[in-house]
């Protein structure tokens, strides 16, 4: 049953679309102080003092029982008042509330690059005000206090949604808002501000410098006091004409150009490229998508990359393209991935990037609203892996390329259909002259006709078959097709005639190639939806592949869309997958793939070293990788994770259960790095499967740890701790100690993250008591650090204080450089929660030295933030300045956009404090800035306070308490 309730003016209630009327006012005050604490008790006592303003009668509880009784019955759902021993909870569903609404529009907003989309979604959350919330029951002191919370919202996004108009440039439209807003906020300098600006963008000077007086006589009557140093800094501006007032220059946003190279040699398709240009300008004002539908080696993909080619200027803000892998079974890209890449392509950064297919698909769209923008989704296997790909507006283009006609995308979403048969004759011939020259077409014509019916008129087989005949040049057309029609009859042939003339010309071809080409592309084959590097190859086959890589390079048996990376058509790796099982024996097989697979497990350890330098080795490392620092990894990585994922999937179809765990568990640290968790929950999925056959279970629980992890950093964390509570038992049934420890200490992590500090506490005490009877010293320096940290959360900082001392003790007694740091540094917060300042400062000063030596930036760029909090604190300025702007370089250096956005706003803070605004301004213009490229809710509201707190005269903005 659906019910509204509405809290952002008078008290409104609606079931299933009808207002329900609630003519007894104590019914009124009674929901009205249940929905101040939506979904959470409220004990009869506090009800029954807040209903009746005198001292409750005798008979309050069961008058108290009768409202409930009659509310639930307005409400027409006796369970939307829920009764417990802690009292009566009303039950609010997610987006039931006005209010909830409003929260959900403002998170749009904050989670959106794009200003325009911006300013709508904080306009549309303005527009659910219908005056003062609750007006009619303030007198209510927990309604009063909603009703004024609510309030100061309202004010703060409009304060918002008015910047983001300035910075669009829409300050002639924002000048009668702002002059009615100040006519009913007279004393409120932020609009004041905003409205001088307004007025100077206008050209109106004068009209600004009179608006700053009014503010100064307004000010003067009604308080007593002057304006602040802030809107005296404004007026200042006016006054000299500051180019600082000038609209800024926005930064560009990323136009990504992720076209593969255009085709080579391509010919042909006239009428189907006229096709396509008539179809995506008869799509005006609908997103247009043509499926290209064909059999394999049509050329669905050189079609679309010609054309896209073409007209690519046409899409100024970008070109976006996946392969989708729709052809293979074993490793077809799911659409949440595509969107992660597509994100990341357009500015997201990776720890940015929703985990839930939704979100991301709803942030995608914001991203390409209003732009011109070509997509090109290649492969494709349905019409569920496209859907959440196709933006939502007509400025942009979907081209999809797929074998499958995807009638649910013509159906549902009005795609247009091109529909994609083999070359005519005429268009053969001219592909063939432009492979093989005119002169060599013109001296047989008639077998030239044949070599194209032999093909299929197909341009793969075209293609492969010209090719060979260039590598001979002497050699007559006719010899050619009489050759090309024996190997028709060759077993590997398929039953469908399409296939069969490509299958000829690719055996054709391959019984050309020398010996060891011949072996490398059978060798390939083993794991046909791979991308391989030379490097790979060597350990798949010998040593020397690189050039045998473009010997089948240039006979079209291999792609190249990416220097240095080589793939097969999914038809070539087909046929280079049954030469490899008939050619091949087992023995040969096997020893091909475990060289592969253990140059690549090989290398995974050695990147994971340096990505996670505390965790324990599980596979012995390549001493030869070339990796000297994270970001080597890192990069290495990004190139090597779509062949990584083909590895795993190949592994699982194999039942290679070693390397099906070990290749996503030495991934974890990629994982966490990246933020790519939604890969990691589908890789590490498969690590947990293969674990629990190998019958090891300390491996199985180790693998559902890095699973949990996963799962909790993709907003999974009740089944993350389902997984951590089977490993408890495993680890418990075993009798395995050591194991039930580190579950346990994971647990704790876990409960934290859901909020439930006392159990966090509870599963890191026991975790600890464990530790300590195995006498694991190093575990037992961070559990006791995850006990203070909790305690001091808890309020408990004497006992934060001492368990962090123990922690250090051991760190310092066993020489753990790293630990000390972090213990020192936990020490340190604590000492800051208790408000113990002068001791933090102590801490924090003798906590950098390790940590700059263990080489953790993100650690060091924490150490200097805390320190500069602390320094703030005790009043030493310009020293916490220092410290908060090494922070945010260390913040920006690491790429983590989000803390290095919260720095600078601690900078802009302290450096208003000492009463230097232009530094101020400086710092908080390059919170801003980064802001645009990764919002998030924390930074926004941080943002509105500091920007408010810079013309309002309290330059603190907000204390560091509540900073991210």
């Amino acid at each position: 049953m659906k019910t509204e309730f509405g809290v952002l003016g008078p008290l409104r209630v609606a079931v299933e679309g009808e207002d329900v009327d609630l003519d007894q006012p104590m019914l009124r005050r009674l929901l009205a102080l249940l929905l101040c604490a939506a979904n959470s008790p409220v004990s009869a006592e506090a009800l029954a003092d807040a209903l009746w303003e005198t001292t409750p009668p005798a008979s309050a509880r069961k008058t108290l029982q009768l409202y409930v009784h009659r509310l639930r019955r307005r409400l027409r759902d006796p369970a939307r008042i829920a009764h417990s021993p802690a009292g009566y909870r009303l039950v609010v569903e997610p987006g039931e509330c006005d209010a909830d609404e409003m929260r959900r529009l403002v998170a749009d907003a904050h989670a959106t690059v794009d200003l325009g989309r911006r300013a709508a979604l904080l306009r549309d959350a303005l527009a659910l005000w219908r005056g003062v919330p609750l007006a009619e029951l303030v007198d209510v002191p927990a309604v009063l206090t909603m009703s004024d919370a609510l309030t100061d919202r309202w004010l703060a996004l409009l304060g918002e949604r008015v910047d983001v108009d300035l910075e669009l440039g829409r300050h002639s439209d924002l000048v009668a808002e702002l002059t009615e807003v100040v006519a009913r906020h007279p004393l409120h300098e932020r609009f004041r501000a905003q409205l001088m600006l307004a007025l100077y963008r206008c050209g109106r000077q004068a009209d600004a410098l009179a608006t700053y007086h009014q503010a100064r006589e307004a000010l003067s009557d009604e308080l007593g006091v002057d304006p602040s140093e802030a809107l005296c800094a404004r007026y200042q501006e006016v006054l000299r004409a500051d180019p600082a007032l000038d609209l800024p220059v926005r930064p560009s946003r990323p136009r990504p150009a992720q076209l593969p190279a255009a085709p080579r040699d391509f010919s042909g398709r006239a009428d189907e490229l006229k096709e396509l240009d008539a179809l995506v300008a008869g799509g005006a004002g609908l997103v247009t998508i043509s499926a290209i539908a064909g059999a394999a080696g049509v050329g669905k993909t050189a079609l679309a990359l010609r054309w896209a080619h073409q007209r690519r200027d046409d899409f100024p803000d970008g070109q976006l393209y996946v392969d989708l892998r729709g052809a293979s079974t074993a490793n077809p890209v799911d659409a949440a991935h595509a969107l992660g890449e597509f994100l990341r392509a357009l500015g997201v950064p990776a720890e940015h990037v929703p985990q839930e297919l939704e979100s991301a698909a709803g942030l995608y769209r914001s991203l390409v609203a209003d732009r011109r923008v070509l997509v090109l989704l290649d492969n494709a296997h349905d019409v569920n892996q496209v859907r959440p790909l196709v933006p939502g507006t007509s400025t942009t283009v979907t081209l999809v390329t797929s074998r499958s006609r995807l009638g649910g995308l013509v159906a549902i979403n009005g795609a247009r259909r091109l529909l994609l048969a083999p070359l005519r004759p005429q268009e053969s011939h001219e592909l063939l002259v432009t492979l093989l020259g005119s002169e060599r077409v013109g001296a047989e014509p008639d077998a030239a006709a044949e070599v194209a019916q032999a093909c299929g008129h197909l341009p793969l087989a075209l293609r492969i078959a010209a090719a060979n005949l260039l590598d001979q040049p002497r050699r007559r057309l006719a010899d050619f097709v009489a050759d090309l029609n024996r190997n028709r009859l060759s077993t590997l042939t398929v039953s469908d005639d399409d296939q069969a003339a490509v299958r000829s010309v690719f055996a054709l071809s391959y019984e050309r190639l020398e010996p060891a080409a011949r072996r490398l592309f059978r060798r390939l084959g083993l794991v046909p939806d791979l991308d391989v590097t030379s490097e790979a190859a060597d350990a798949l086959d010998t040593v020397g592949s690189t050039r045998l890589l473009e010997v089948l390079h240039d006979a079209h048996l291999l792609d190249c869309r990416t220097p240095g990376r080589y793939s097969f058509h999914d038809l070539i790796g087909l046929y280079a997958k049954e030469l490899a099982e008939a050619e091949e024996d087992r023995p040969a097989r096997e020893a091909a793939l475990d060289g592969l697979y253990a140059w690549y497990v090989g290398r995974l350890a050695a990147a994971d070293r340096l990505l996670v330098p505390y965790r324990p080795a599980v596979v012995e490392a390549d001493p030869a990788a070339p990796f000297d620092t994270a970001l080597d990894v890192l990069a290495w990585l990004d190139d090597e994770k779509s062949a990584l994922s083909a590895l795993v999937h190949h592994a699982v179809a194999t039942r290679r259960r070693e390397v099906a765990w070990q290749i996503p568990f030495l991934l974890s640290g990629y994982f966490e790095h990246r933020g790519t968790w939604l890969l990691g929950v589908r890789l590490l999925r498969f690590a947990v499967d293969a674990v629990m056959e190998l019958d090891d279970t300390d491996l199985e629980c180790r693998a559902r740890a890095q699973f949990s992890i996963a799962l909790v950093h993709a907003g999974r964390v009740a089944e993350a701790v389902r997984e951590q509570q089977r490993c408890l038992a495993i680890a418990r049934e075993a009798g395995n100690t050591q194991r039930e420890a580190a579950t346990l200490n994971n647990l704790g992590w876990m409960h934290h993250e859901q909020g439930d500090t006392a159990g966090a506490l509870a599963s890191y005490e026991a975790a600890f008591a464990l530790f300590a009877a195995l006498d694991d010293r190093g575990y037992m320096a961070i559990v006791l650090q995850n006990i203070g940290d909790a305690k001091s959360l808890l309020g408990d900082f004497a006992g934060a204080v001492e368990h962090h001392e123990r922690s250090l003790a051991i760190a310092r007694e066993d020489d753990l450089i790293g630990q000390q740091g972090d213990s020192l540094l936990s020490l340190g917060q604590a000492h800051a929660r208790a408000h113990r300042h002068d001791d933090a400062v102590r801490v924090f000063r003798s906590a950098l030295p390790p940590v700059v030596e263990a080489g953790n930036k993100m650690t060091e760029a924490l150490a200097h933030r805390e320190f500069g909090h602390s320094l703030r604190a005790i009043g030493d300025t310009a020293a916490a300045a220092d410290e908060f702007a090494l922070a945010a370089k260390l913040y920006h250096d690491t790429d983590d956009v989000h803390l290095a956005v919260a720095a600078y706003l601690d900078l802009s803070g302290v450096r208003a404090e000492t009463g230097d605004l232009g530094a101020a301004q400086r710092a908080f213009d390059s919170a801003r800035q980064l802001h645009l490229r990764a919002p998030d809710p924390i930074n926004a509201r941080r943002l509105d306070a500091m920007a408010s707190g810079l013309t309002s005269g309290c330059p603190k903005g907000v204390s560091p308490a509540e900073s991210p």
